[in-house]
């Protein structure tokens, strides 16, 4: 059999290509290894529409968290469970600077932040001398539910291969691809950090992240909020377990968890939690991160069948529902991409 696209990788961007083309027709092969350390299936899922220490608003947030809603609770019908929760963060001030920022934030922008003090409802279960202050809304996505079920569906559909992709294998020719025996009429790049080693794609403007998590146990608080520290965030995991992380690491000596991120979010956790608490597991991941922190989506100017939906960095839970709409419809109607994450704008460089 003859697939339209070949598409490599199997996270987050991935999977939501895959869908995308499929609802529209197009036949797919998906080629992933199921690691269990890539980087969607490490990422706790959270969708924060304010970003940074000033809390301003996500870029085109207003776009993209309707997008997410109505993507995630399509894929939650379709495989009848929910997997997106409608939610809030529950910030908890580490300073009165801290604190005074986010009430003149929350001034300005009543749609997203609320600067009523919960403090009392949370003091038996944190630390509160600051008091606190509520993000809303906020989206938590079961990713891994997601990611299994959507692998189990490819591979029942006879459009998973099960192996790891390796570009000395693929033999690509305008009009045509061939890797192992498998022909098709394109290929598109959805393999996270690997894609930046890409000799098609190396030269776009790569910045490997990493990032570290706990996952712990925690059974005093409930799992209906999400809680945050300064840069730790609490979030409900699986099992009843809470993911507690992450750690952008742009100097990173090894892609391993390390002591000292351990050592530090326990002395964090230790201060800020009043109820008892046990560490289950330390993971760690490379984000596909970039230095303009927009997407790289589209094809590439010299190889018009070779394809990139990548580089979303830690906003992929919000971006990628939104923009794998885009480029299914750029793919099969030739709708346009929007230019901030075209590849377009970097066409002198892939051209070289």
């Amino acid at each position: 059999m003859e697939f339209d696209y070949l598409i490599v990788g199997q996270g987050l961007c991935g999977t939501l290509l895959a869908r995308q083309l499929i609802n529209a027709g197009k036949r797919i092969l998906v080629i992933d290894d199921g690691k269990p350390d890539a980087s969607s299936r490490v990422a706790g899922g959270l969708i924060n529409p304010v970003t940074g220490k000033r809390m301003v608003r996500s870029w085109l947030i207003e776009e993209l968290l309707p997008a997410a809603i109505e993507e995630y609770s399509a894929i939650g019908t379709e495989i009848g469970e929910q997997v997106v929760h409608v939610t809030d963060i529950i910030d908890c001030h580490t300073s009165s600077e801290d604190k005074m920022q986010f009430y003149e934030r929350a001034s300005d922008d009543r749609e997203f932040l609320n600067s009523e003090d919960q403090t009392v409802a949370f003091q038996h279960l944190f630390h509160l001398p600051f008091g606190t202050g509520q993000i809303k809304p906020a989206l938590h996505i079961k990713i891994g539910t997601i990611l299994n079920n959507w692998r189990n569906r490819l591979d029942a559909s006879g459009m998973l291969a099960n192996a790891t992709f390796d570009l000395e294998s693929c033999h690509i020719s305008p009009g045509s691809v061939s890797w192992n025996g498998i022909k098709a009429s394109g290929i598109i790049f959805c393999d996270g950090e690997a894609a930046n080693a890409n000799p098609y794609f190396h030269m776009l403007p790569w910045s490997k992240d990493k990032g570290e998590v706990l996952i712990v146990s925690i059974p005093g608080i409930p799992g209906n909020h999400i809680y945050r520290h300064g840069h730790i965030s609490i979030v409900p995991w699986n099992d009843g377990l809470f993911w507690v992380g992450a750690s952008h690491d742009w100097k990173y000596e090894t892609t391993s968890p390390t002591d000292t991120f351990r050592t530090n979010t326990i002395s964090i956790i230790e201060k800020w939690l009043k109820v008892p608490y046990r560490i289950i597991d330390h993971r760690s991941s490379l984000r596909p991160a970039n230095f303009d922190r927009k997407p790289f989506i589209g094809f590439h100017p010299n190889m018009p069948n070779v394809g990139i939906f990548n580089g979303m960095g830690g906003k992929g839970f919000s971006m990628a529902p939104y923009f794998a709409k885009q480029f299914a419809a750029n793919i099969t109607n030739g709708a346009p991409i929007l230019a901030d994450v075209s590849i377009e704008r970097y066409k002198k460089i892939l051209s070289r």
